[in-house]
């Protein structure tokens, strides 16, 4: 590549990154001019790519070096992967020091957190500005290992890597449908292995309510929930691979479970189940608390959503108690008490350190002002709120559109079955609908570049446990190729190949073949 078209290249990438430059405009010119190392299967496709001559052998003396403590962790989650993937177990050094022939991970505090660097010469160094970040990196040089008759190589490469999108999501659903932790275990790993940072356990709903709290224990379903050792455990599993756990407490809709089991606390008189009484202040107190005991396990994430979509209104202001609170509040509906509940529910999760995430349940308006340090999942096409709108009032957002993202298998293909190539030429600012209600159905809503959308993540709702990862392996592989790097210029065809073998070594890392 010509030192020109190389700078040339790299001013068009600032301006995307400042949001003056289209995506096609940008995927123009990197169709002109592909990276080198096409032999490279690597998912979601580097920013840098530079493939040089030869191979480092890694045989019975390889080692894994974590130079900074902090690693070591990461190390022995490496080390188990080699051997998974390629049947080469390496040893894992305690000292630091390296040699010819170890991989080395190190971290550099003046990189982003997600940044990385590979380099493969007489050693393999993996270097990340965060544990994060290193974690992306060996995800990278484990796709890039070739195992033949017993030998096991890496390519002399070099990879200068970070994501453009610092939100890659993936939700599944044990309230519907209960996950067992060890399938949960797995559902992490897959993550990891196409560098989704964020996994969203959505932990109750109107079915069960998967969560063991110690306040309110009668709430847990029987047969159908965790123990806090079991979250535990899969929380200090998935922060050594890089992934972060999201929980879910749906409120004050989708709570069925909830009324059923404590209708003395949280059934409203003359509204619908699946409904709380959140104008009551005990109900609200005790959320408060659940919210609080969530937080403890899950440490890790910067993150907690309470969801506040799809609230049921009906009958809820000749609720008594939702009068007294409406003439206490001055509120003129229960909508305004619905709005006012998530800006309290906001102090309390604020309170505890993490940032508030919703579904775009509520609608433009309204009396009560909707913080902005609120972070908002759009998933509807736009039927509560447009995107456009959430983004002009001042909102951050997270595109979960319905069209591509969800997974729901028990609709008929396509809605709920998108076909990969279709989330393959979908990006993180186009929102899509199948329904002609939604604003988006027919002309789909498009945000330009650069807009406050934090990345995507496709939703797994309502899937048996057993169909959720053979479902979504293949859409999140897709979608996270869209959103760490959009600017890759990448065909589908050359996507795919690289695809089977990414997914072949997937298979053998989830030891299901």
């Amino acid at each position: 590549m010509s030192q020109h078209t190389l700078l040339h290249r790299r001013t068009l990438l600032a301006q995307l990154a400042a949001g003056s430059l289209s995506l096609p405009a940008w995927t123009a010119l990197a169709r002109a001019s592909e990276p080198s190392g096409e032999a490279l299967n690597l998912i979601p496709w580097p920013k840098a790519v530079q493939r040089r001559e030869g191979s480092l052998k890694l045989g019975a003396g390889a080692r894994i070096v974590a130079a900074d403590e902090a690693l070591a962790p990461l190390a022995e989650v490496l080390a188990g992967e080699v051997e998974a993937v390629a049947g080469l177990k390496p040893a894992t050094a305690e000292d630091g020091r390296a040699r010819a022939g170890d991989v080395v991970l190190q971290l550099d505090p003046a990189m982003d957190e997600e940044q990385y660097r590979l380099e493969v010469t007489d050693r393999a160094q993996v270097t990340g500005g965060s544990y994060a970040g290193v974690a992306a990196g060996t995800v990278t040089l484990l796709q890039a290992l070739s195992a033949e008759d017993g030998a096991v190589a890496l390519p002399r490469v070099s990879v200068a890597d970070a994501p453009y999108a610092s939100y890659r999501g993936l939700l599944v659903d044990p309230a519907r449908h209960f996950h067992t932790p060890d399938m949960l275990r797995q559902v992490i790993d897959l993550c990891r292995w196409y560098k989704i940072r964020f996994l969203q356990l959505h932990l109750t709903d109107n079915q069960s309510f998967t969560f063991p709290s110690t306040a309110y224990p009668k709430l847990a379903t029987p047969g159908r929930h965790y123990t806090i050792e079991q979250l535990r455990e899969l929380e200090r599993y998935a922060v050594e691979r890089g992934v972060l756990m999201v929980p879910e407490f749906e409120m004050p809709g989708h709570a069925g479970t909830m009324t059923r089991k404590m209708p003395e606390l949280f059934a409203t008189q003359t509204g619908r189940g699946s409904t709380m009484n959140y104008a009551r202040p005990e109900a609200c107190a005790a959320l408060d608390a659940i919210i609080g005991e969530m937080i403890d396990v899950f440490r890790a994430t910067p993150y907690f959503h309470i969801g506040a979509d799809e609230v049921n209104f009906s009958g809820l202001d000749r609720d008594p108690d939702f009068r007294a609170a409406m003439e206490e509040a001055g509120a003129p509906s229960a909508y305004e008490l619905y709005r006012a509940f998530i800006v309290e529910r906001n102090k309390t999760v604020k309170r505890h350190g993490k940032q508030m995430i919703i579904w775009e349940g509520f609608r433009p308006g309204g009396e009560v002002d909707i913080p902005r340090d609120i972070v908002v999942m759009a998933f509807e096409g736009g039927f509560y709120h447009r995107p456009d709108d959430l983004v002009e009032a001042g909102y951050t957002i997270i595109n979960t559109t319905w069209q591509p993202l969800y997974v729901v298998t028990r609709r008929p293909a396509p809605v709920g079955q998108w076909p990969v190539e279709h989330i393959f030429g979908w990006n993180m600012y186009r929102w899509e609908h199948f329904r002609d209600w939604a604003p988006a159905y027919g002309e789909p809503i498009e945000l330009p570049a650069g807009s406050p959308v934090l990345g995507a993540q496709v939703c797994s709702w309502e899937n048996p446990q057993e169909v959720v990862i053979p479902f979504v392996r293949d859409r999140l592989a897709a979608m996270s190729e869209r959103v760490w790097n959009p600017a890759a210029g990448r065909n589908f065809e050359d996507f795919s190949g690289r695809l089977q073998a990414t997914d072949a070594r997937l298979t053998a890392l989830l030891g299901d073949g």
